[in-house]
């Protein structure tokens, strides 16, 4: 989701349409905090960006208004979507029911193999704690594991959306250095969790876990609202 490559050049862009390389692109600015909510997104200008013509970049902002993530401004373009606070609440509580029963089942499936990929990102995601932009990948690759492991596609599908639409909020939490080691204490306890096969206490870890982000998710956003006043 996050390893796109900016250059229409590479390979992988040669493999897939420009509009879904327009598309992706979006979505890493969002995730970096170059499309923040209110951000006004052009046809015109991410044609002229990216170096491609206006039909695929047409077609990549359709797809970001039918997930949600922009919205159509009259006689301008599309606007990156502002969340209100009663439909932040709405999306941390969301996920925290969908990650919370993903990991309930994970418990019940997850194998020895996928255990171990999972202790192989937790060990990247402990040398990438300086750097909060590869922090935040791995910790989508964490996350997005547990769902794999969990070996329900609904459940997949339903993380992938809501984790789309978390990039309308701006940075990651894990910027907060505190926030960062406290993940990063909670995924070890969660492996040591699904080791031993316990679901009940991964979905409560989970519960714990997605309850701590969504504390400084929204004390970020207060003290943005702060800095604006």
């Amino acid at each position: 989701m996050y390893t796109l490559s900016m250059d229409l050049s590479s390979t992988k862009s040669k493999q897939e349409p420009q509009s879904v390389v327009c598309y992706e692109h979006v979505l890493t600015k969002m995730h970096r905090g170059e499309l923040v909510s209110g951000t006004l997104i052009t046809e015109k200008g991410l044609a002229n960006e990216l170096g491609i013509s206006r039909t695929p970049a047409r077609e990549a902002l359709r797809r970001l208004e039918s997930d949600g993530l922009v919205v159509s401004e009259p006689r301008y373009g599309m606007k990156v979507k502002v969340l209100g606070y009663t439909e932040i609440l709405e999306l941390y509580e969301a996920r925290e029911a969908l990650e919370m029963a993903a990991v309930e089942i994970c418990a019940t499936k997850i194998d020895d193999i996928e255990i171990s990929e999972l202790v192989v990102l937790q060990s990247e995601m402990s040398e990438a704690v300086s750097d909060p932009a590869r922090l935040a990948i791995l910790n989508y690759a964490f996350h997005k594991a547990l769902l794999n492991a969990a070996k329900n596609r609904y459940l997949t599908m339903s993380f992938e959306s809501i984790q789309n639409t978390l990039l309308i909020l701006g940075p990651t939490t894990l910027t907060n250095s505190e926030r960062a080691e406290e993940s990063l204490n909670e995924h070890d306890q969660l492996i040591d969790l699904l080791k031993t096969r316990d679901a009940n206490g991964a979905r409560n870890l989970m519960r714990k876990h997605l309850s701590n982000a969504k504390r400084v998710r929204l004390r970020q956003i207060n003290q943005r609202l702060i800095d604006d006043a």
